[in-house]
């Protein structure tokens, strides 16, 4: 009886489905949940050696220095010795959440069942949940030894979330973007925007790219003079990789002003029509700053917002016939894109200690490119949408030829053929059958002379009707 009922108890919880992941899924939530954190802490130690080695100092604050790094990667303010320094380098962070979202696209697919999304979600902030919590503690300890400050644990927990979930956010929209249009009955206005929009960001991303690489140029000798100013060869090495790590900050700030914003560093400001002077921290990337007042040929930096304004009203144009829905998905793609230049700007800025505040105007850099874009680009589409809607020149039709140009080479065929028929049938019986409206002799040409006959009507074209010879199953000749 006890057997009975063992068995009958295993068959009960062979039919109940599992709650928990099954080994392969647990192994992916531990790769989604630690590999990049690991990595990030890997690279943060080794960089940190390298530097204590370089320049002869002990190791004791090795691991207070791992878990700055880490806050720096994920924007979190510092306070070291005092000195607050809140501007943080965006190009590590963009190159985390980049591989956040990568990995997260790999754990899951269109088959993915949605408890196991959740599960990937939730991994993917748990993992740098757990090691900031442990960097938060390995500061504290650290704080008597390098003069490190531990961060507020609350505004570390919400930046180090907030990177993860928008890069792992991402990655998830990404892998299940077929299912979300197919089972969410996305509305086809909102897929036909998804492509404008990036490509928006893009072009915005590569104007301003362009912009600061023309800056640098302009002023590559105080660039150069700032890199020798590290004296030693580590001394430049270190300047150059701060300079590139601080690239995409000083990127946002170029676009803040190509739209009519302005940027500020501590006193210093910049703006299409106006700039104060101020104290900089001797970073070579700076020298796109320029050194005197602002200059009528900076109007130029418009290009971009236009352009993009531009290239995006003819985008949401190609995607729909109706002028309406053009311009109403043009309007969509420039909130999106103001919201999220307001975000990056907001990110690119902080307090520099004795430098003041580095700041972009995010308010005004959103709703200006906003503003650009939509005006812009709602034009754009119009115009787009008009020239479409065109009717296309109508060519006219090629004359029909004469019915004799037809009926002469069937005359001629029909004529060549008879030669091979006997000599005393009459050769107009045996060929056509035509009327004449010429007047014709009335005595008939003699049957040996066929070719002078058709020479002549060859000569001069006639209104006939010609038809083909008879043949065996055509029956008789009418």
């Amino acid at each position: 009886m006890s057997d009975l009922l063992n068995r009958e108890t295993r068959r009960a919880a062979a039919r109940t489905p599992s709650t928990g992941p099954t080994p392969d899924q647990s192994r992916v939530l531990a790769g989604v949940a630690f590999k990049i954190s690991g990595l990030v802490v890997v690279i943060a130690t080794t960089l940190a050696l390298v530097t204590l080695v370089s320049v002869n100092s002990d190791l004791t604050g090795t691991f207070g220095a791992i878990a700055g790094s880490w806050f720096a990667v994920h924007l979190v303010p510092l306070s070291i010795g005092g000195t607050s320094l809140g501007v943080a380098p965006l190009l590590p962070t963009l190159i985390v959440g980049w591989s956040v979202a990568r990995t997260v696209h790999r754990a899951v697919d269109i088959d993915t069942d949605g408890r196991m999304v959740r599960w990937v979600f939730a991994a993917s902030l748990a993992g740098p949940l757990a090691v900031t919590a442990i960097a938060l503690a390995v500061a504290q300890d650290a704080s008597t030894v390098i003069g490190l400050s531990s961060p507020n644990a609350l505004v570390a927990f919400s930046w180090v979330a907030g990177v993860h979930a928008a890069a792992s956010g991402t990655g998830l929209l990404l892998a299940r973007w077929d299912s979300v249009v197919i089972r969410r009955g996305l509305p086809e206005w909102v897929r036909a925007l998804v492509a404008p929009f990036v490509r928006a960001i893009s072009m915005f991303a590569a104007g301003g790219a362009a912009v600061v690489l023309i800056a640098l140029l302009v002023s590559w000798e105080t660039a150069g003079a700032l890199v020798e100013s590290g004296r030693d060869v580590v001394g430049m090495l270190g300047l150059t990789v701060l300079s590139v790590l601080y690239l995409p900050n000083v990127l946002i700030g170029a676009l803040a002003v190509a739209t009519g914003s302005s940027a500020g560093f501590g006193d210093a400001s910049v703006s299409l029509f106006s700039t104060t002077g101020g104290p900089l921290p001797p970073l070579p990337i700076l020298a796109v700053l320029p050194e005197g007042s602002a200059q009528t040929i900076w109007i130029v930096m418009l290009v971009v917002p236009i352009g993009v304004g531009l290239l995006l009203g003819r985008d949401c144009a190609i995607r729909s016939a109706d002028i309406q829905v053009a311009v109403s998905s043009v309007w969509v793609v420039a909130a999106a894109t103001g919201a999220l230049a307001a975000l990056f700007g907001y990110a690119a800025g902080g307090n520099l200690g004795t430098f003041g505040t580095v700041e972009v105007t995010e308010w005004s850099f959103g709703l200006l490119t906003f503003a650009w874009l939509g005006v812009v680009g709602s034009a754009s589409a119009a115009v787009t949408v008009w020239r479409r809607a065109e009717p296309e020149p109508i060519q006219d039709e090629p004359i029909a030829s004469e019915p004799v140009a037809a009926a002469v080479p069937t005359a001629e065929l029909a004529i060549e053929a008879a030669p091979d028929e006997p000599a005393d049938v009459e050769p107009v019986e045996e060929v056509v059958e035509a009327e004449v409206v010429n007047d014709v002799p009335a005595e008939m040409p003699p049957a040996e002379e066929p070719e002078a006959t058709v020479q002549t009507v060859a000569d001069e074209p006639l209104d006939a009707e010609v038809v083909a010879p008879p043949t065996d199953q055509d029956g008789p000749a009418r």
